[in-house]
């Protein structure tokens, strides 16, 4: 029986999945850490509490040496999979230790909008290229 995660989507799916940063997100490394530059967005509720509590406009996040080592990966062809495997060699974590800990770690940027994902790419020569079975026939 296979178990579907909260987007629908089965683990084997999941793990298959190619995340990416979002481009509109600015970003820099400091001191060996991933630094996210958010900017604030301007809507009618922020300006309503700026009346109140003088708010940022831009704030910064910095990620954990771990957070860091994913953010790296995200280039859209490293799969879930890879990234989770990278996480476990590299912090010596088991496989679905490391696994379970980068679905929650993407699970929280994509709720910001900060990654999204993309199916991975089918390159066409597997696709088209895909042995027959040829009747033999007998004489």
């Amino acid at each position: 029986m296979k178990r579907k995660t909260r987007g629908g989507l089965d683990r084997k799916a999941w793990l298959a999945l190619c995340p990416w940063r979002n481009p509109a997100l600015t970003w820099f490394e400091e001191e060996e850490r991933v630094i996210l530059h958010i900017q604030r967005q301007q809507s009618w509720k922020t300006k309503i509490v700026n009346l109140f509590v003088p708010l940022p406009a831009e704030r910064k996040i910095a990620l954990d040496a771990i957070g860091t080592h994913v953010w790296r990966m995200l280039d859209g062809k490293n799969s879930v999979s890879v990234i989770a495997r990278s996480v476990a060699k590299e912090y010596k974590l088991m496989e679905r230790e490391a696994e379970l800990s980068v679905q929650q770690f993407f699970r929280e940027l994509a709720r910001r909008g900060y990654v999204g994902f993309s199916e991975p790419e089918k390159s066409p020569d597997k696709a088209q290229n895909k042995p027959t079975k040829s009747k033999k026939t007998r004489k």
